[in-house]
């Protein structure tokens, strides 16, 4: 008889319920076949990956599930080197699952159970690759970016060596986000632009459009803000092919910087605010009040600091109510004080927009920055 399984407080049950069954969809058997057994746990790894972008909760369950079923594979039908690479390759999946959830003691508890399991099995260089990919993504996630170049280094390397150029222009893509994230982002554009040349579009079109938004982030950090307007032209019609909205909220900010830029503020001005708006509306607040630093800027250069100015202020009330990092608030602070000194400029203002984007996922990283 199939079952569902059902997340409860208490942890997994069987359960016949059809709406349970229509919300998780994972067949649970009583008494699985052995021989059957392999062919679930990859079906199971299979359809968790396939959850990554839009289910996260149920990316998890399937591959908890895979978890469960290779652990009870016979290693006298399998081979006991064979059932360690299955343990050790659904344990990465898990792991990687609760990266993707935010559950990042999880995820790095179950990262290194899949690193103990790997070395009791076959030694195969792809499995251990795949975990080192992992692993980086983990880390870069941490924003342990020294890290985490290191691992993409190597995985780059092995996967080149295998001949597998799409995974290893992906671990390229990575290098080049982690490196810009480092404030190197000359360096970050050399390497998406090699890493844009050697994946297949067609394989991860989610991947394509993160790898050129962020090549043309980068091209603005650096003022090379002519080239980022032609990329994003060039890449406009693959972003509204995609229908992701946060990704169309991502091409507008972009574009809003760009024109920025290039010197078309009121397009700029325009542009700005449509975004904070909408970002407010989906619950960013924090990336809605980088923004608003964007926005100050343009109405700084158009001489309107008094509209600046209780924009900075407005930060300052919204950041200590809803108690974001301290850091944060006192970069503000800093900002806020510089109005009311009439000290206020709009290289003062990208440093603070800068040092707030650092400050995302790192809210004990302390203020560092140059007073004017």
């Amino acid at each position: 008889m199939s079952y569902y399984l059902h997340l409860t407080e208490t942890g997994l049950t069987r359960s016949q319920d059809p709406a349970i069954a229509d919300r998780f969809d994972v067949p649970f058997f009583g008494n699985t076949n052995p021989a059957q057994s392999w062919g679930l746990c990859e079906s199971l790894l299979s359809r968790s990956q396939a959850c990554r972008h839009h289910d996260p909760e149920q990316m998890v369950l399937l591959a908890e599930r895979a978890v469960s079923v290779a652990e009870e594979l016979d290693p006298m039908v399998y081979g006991q080197e064979q059932v360690a690479d299955m343990r050790a390759r659904t344990l990465a999946e898990l792991g990687n699952a609760y990266r993707v959830s935010d559950d990042l003691q999880a995820a790095e508890r179950t990262l290194r159970r899949a690193i103990e399991w790997s070395a009791r099995g076959t030694q195969d260089p792809l499995l251990l690759v795949r975990i080192m990919d992992l692993t980086a993504s983990l880390c870069g996630y941490q924003r342990r970016f020294a890290e985490a170049l290191v691992l993409l280094k190597a995985v780059h390397t092995l996967y080149e060596r295998h001949g597998d150029r799409h995974n290893a222009g992906r671990a390229l893509i990575s290098m080049g986000l982690y490196t810009g994230y480092s404030n190197e982002p000359e360096r970050a554009i050399d390497l998406l632009r090699t890493g844009l040349t050697m994946i297949q579009p067609a394989r991860d079109p989610k991947l394509v459009i993160s790898a050129v938004h962020n090549l043309a982030g980068f091209m603005a950090d650096c003022g090379r803000f002519e080239e980022a307007q032609r990329l994003l032209r060039r890449s406009r019609r693959a972003y509204f092919a995609e229908g992701d909205r946060l990704n169309l909220l991502k091409l507008r900010w972009l574009e809003a910087r760009v024109a920025a830029g290039v010197g078309r503020l009121a397009q700029a001005e325009k542009n700005f605010l449509r975004v904070r708006k909408d970002l407010e509306e989906s619950g960013l607040h924090y990336h809605a009040a980088l923004v608003s630093l964007d926005l100050a800027a343009v109405w700084l250069r158009q001489d309107k600091k008094a509209e600046a100015g209780r924009l900075v202020e407005e930060l300052v009330v919204a950041f200590q109510a809803r108690r974001i990092a301290r850091e944060a608030l006192a970069a503000l602070l800093l900002l806020r004080t510089s109005f009311a000194e009439d000290r206020a400029s709009v290289d003062l203002l990208q440093s603070v927009r800068v040092y707030l984007k650092s400050l995302e996922g790192r809210p004990s990283l302390k203020l560092k920055m140059r007073t004017f």
